[in-house]
């Protein structure tokens, strides 16, 4: 018997062209939602809209899916570093040796997702005591952004600072660190004060789902209050009524009475004898202070060193002939 001819309720012996066609769209369908579903959660908002009724006791579905999709990740991170005197022994307004400085930074969630594990560095330049982190002074969270009105609640938490990171931080949060540094003296000689400032920059690190992101940098420095000085004071053992033939023993004493190093210091001495000056010649150093020194050159002069010189003149029959 032709098939074709049987009653309708014993021809279908599989779904008809439309309703397999429709099976069809449904499995691709699902194998769609499926791949949707395994991609990151932030990729794609889908939305599968399903009319349903019946025709007769046969089932009758359509359905059509909308992917809306939605920004990609860029997690990053800005740190802005200041700093401000905020001990100011001796009033000038400058920076000088025990003069405290405070060093504010100011760490933003500047992407668009919520990041991890975020830490806070400091090259700082300095010779003294290394800067120290601690909790935020300040954490602004629960930042809104543009068209979304409850705001990222809660986003931003830390269990503790031992670790010295902080935790999670919502896009838009902002953390605020403090930390002080104390000028010493080996500010003004140490090699990389040549250039008259401390130099810092901060580096912020962090994570999103455990990949680094991109280290954010600022940087500052603290002009120093340069003051380059030095003395030298000159004596003779004996000043008065010297004979022909006397020898005159000359003593020089050079200081650095500045904050700053000075180099290649050297000494001459112009005398209107009609004799030979012997000397000046580097004795010693009564207070060192690192400083260096190659035969009569003195190569590094530090602050608060102490240099010692000596010459010798014979007086002549001129010298007491015209020197009258």
């Amino acid at each position: 018997m032709d098939s074709r001819n049987l009653p309708r309720q014993f021809a279908r012996f599989g779904p008809r062209p439309q309703l397999r066609l429709r099976l069809w769209g449904s499995t691709a369908l699902a194998a769609i939602l499926a791949a949707a579903q395994a991609s990151p959660a932030y990729a794609t908002i889908n939305n599968t809209a399903t009319a349903s009724g019946t025709a007769g006791s046969t089932p009758v579905t359509a359905s059509d899916t909308v992917a809306v999709d939605v920004v990609n990740a860029a997690p990053a991170t800005t740190v802005t570093k200041t700093w401000a005197l905020t001990t100011d022994l001796n009033g000038d307004g400058n920076a000088d040796i025990g003069d405290v400085v405070t060093y504010t930074y100011v760490v933003t969630n500047s992407g668009n997702v919520t990041i991890q594990d975020v830490k806070l560095t400091d090259a700082h330049a300095g010779a003294g005591a290394a800067l120290v982190f601690t909790n935020p002074t300040a954490v602004t969270t629960d930042f809104k952004v543009p068209g979304d009105i409850a705001g990222t609640t809660n986003d931003s938490t830390n269990v503790n600072f031992t670790d010295n990171d902080w935790d999670v931080l919502g896009p838009g949060d902002v953390l605020t660190f403090r930390s002080t540094y104390t000028i010493v003296s080996a500010d003004y000689t140490a090699p990389g004060a040549s250039d008259g400032d401390i130099d810092n920059t901060a580096s912020v690190n962090a994570t999103y789902n455990s990949v680094a992101v991109a280290t954010s940098t600022s940087s500052a420095a603290v002009p120093l209050d340069l003051a380059p000085r030095m003395t030298v004071a000159k004596t003779a053992d004996d000043t008065t009524d010297r004979l022909v033939g006397d020898v005159v023993a000359y003593t020089y004493t050079i200081r650095n009475t500045g904050n700053v190093a000075i180099t290649n210091v050297t000494l001459a001495d112009v005398q209107n004898g009609f004799g030979t000056l012997v000397g000046p010649t580097f004795g010693s150093f009564t207070v060192t202070n690192g400083s260096t020194r190659t035969g009569n050159t003195i190569n590094t002069f530090n602050p608060g060193s102490v240099a010692v010189y000596n010459a010798t003149y014979t007086v002549k029959q001129r010298d007491v002939d015209l020197l009258q």
